[in-house]
């Protein structure tokens, strides 16, 4: 059961029978974060939109996995349903993003509606259910992305809310605390995401002169949540992009 107490410790401690909740966990950054966690103790469920996927993934969790939930986290009601049957959680993640890169006046929408339920209002819902079904000395975190400060085509909506979540995580950490709630601003990670980006950002573009991969993104993820006086924070692992 997640405690009261903070969970504080050397970098694995943490996470040391801890619960954890990750809305996008059946690929990518999200399924990374899961999988590291549980190899650090923790018991962990995982929602995401394809079934096929999370069985994947909660196959490689095995007894570790409290749960999988085939949902999309723009449905308030499939969110705290979700949550309520193993929680309280000591940790809450959000990764889950359906993301359409094209020029502004090309957007359909269809396509807007679809990044604002995923990326803006999956983790609206789950601050929501987090008053609720997060310890009080929980962690909540969520995902922005560089392209909040580094614009170029085909990303002005994306940005926008990378923004907008920032703005957002300040406020929650005032209003519920001592919840703690916190963001990491990821670069340009090996993803099928930025694949579809209109303008690719080159390797040599980026100052740690590589793409970012799923574990390193889950390394500083687990940082956060493990850290129990980072708080209302923006966090960037972007290899320097945001700078250049």
């Amino acid at each position: 059961m997640a405690t009261n107490l903070p969970r504080v410790g050397d970098g694995l401690g943490a996470m040391d029978g801890a619960r954890l909740f990750v809305a996008g966990g059946s690929s990518g950054m999200g399924a990374a974060i899961a999988l590291m966690a549980a190899a650090r103790g923790a018991q962990v469920a995982i929602a995401g939109r394809c079934a096929q996927k999370l069985d994947r993934v909660a196959d490689l969790l095995g007894d570790q996995c409290l749960g999988r939930y085939a949902l999309d986290v723009g449905n308030a009601e499939a969110v705290k349903s979700a949550l309520k049957e193993h929680g309280p959680y000591d940790f809450i993640v959000c990764s889950a993003a359906d993301l359409t890169f094209k020029p502004f006046l090309q957007l359909k929408d269809r396509e807007l509606e679809t990044m604002l339920s995923s990326k803006l209002m999956g983790p609206i819902n789950l601050a929501r259910a987090a008053a609720e079904h997060l310890s009080s000395a929980g962690s909540v975190l969520f995902f922005s992305g560089v392209a909040a400060y580094r614009q170029t085509e085909g990303t002005s909506l994306v940005g926008a809310i990378n923004m907008a979540l920032e703005s957002l995580v300040a406020n929650l950490a005032i209003e519920l605390k001592p919840k703690r709630f916190n963001v990491i601003c990821p670069g340009v990670v090996d993803s099928t995401t930025w694949d579809k980006a209109c303008a690719p950002v080159e390797a040599a573009n980026i100052p740690a002169g590589r793409r970012g991969q799923a574990q390193d993104i889950a390394h500083a993820a687990l940082a956060i949540l493990e850290n129990n006086f980072i708080n209302a924070s923006v966090v960037n692992v972007d290899g320097g992009a945001h700078v250049n």
